[in-house]
């Protein structure tokens, strides 16, 4: 499955925010996607944007409901003994799209 051309979107990288968003959001944090703007503390690899192209996607597809769509996915993920962000749909959907890149992608 190839996710298909990129979405229009923004990166935007501020290696200043690196420290803050890994202590407060995740240890391993790289980059977040609100709507078509990516935030980064720095430039990603190929199946990085990819799985942040698939957040773009996702917010085109449910827009500002995506934000209780996400957090409904999370719970029930973690509901059903799995971890809150890993086995979240979105996130697992993201990955996958991440996934096709590094297959395909010479080394």
């Amino acid at each position: 499955m190839h996710p298909g051309p990129a979405p229009r979107h923004r990166l935007v990288v501020l290696p200043w925010v690196r420290r803050a968003a890994q202590r407060f959001i995740l240890p391993d944090w790289v980059a977040i996607t609100i709507g078509p703007l990516i935030f980064s503390w720095r430039r990603l690899d190929a199946p990085e944007l990819a799985h942040e192209l698939a957040h773009v996607r996702q917010w085109r597809r449910h827009g500002l409901r995506f934000i209780p769509r996400y957090l409904a996915a999370s719970r029930r993920a973690a509901s059903a003994g799995g971890d809150g962000y890993r086995d979240n749909e979105y996130e697992v959907e993201a990955r996958a799209a991440a996934e096709t890149v590094r297959r395909f992608t010479p080394i």
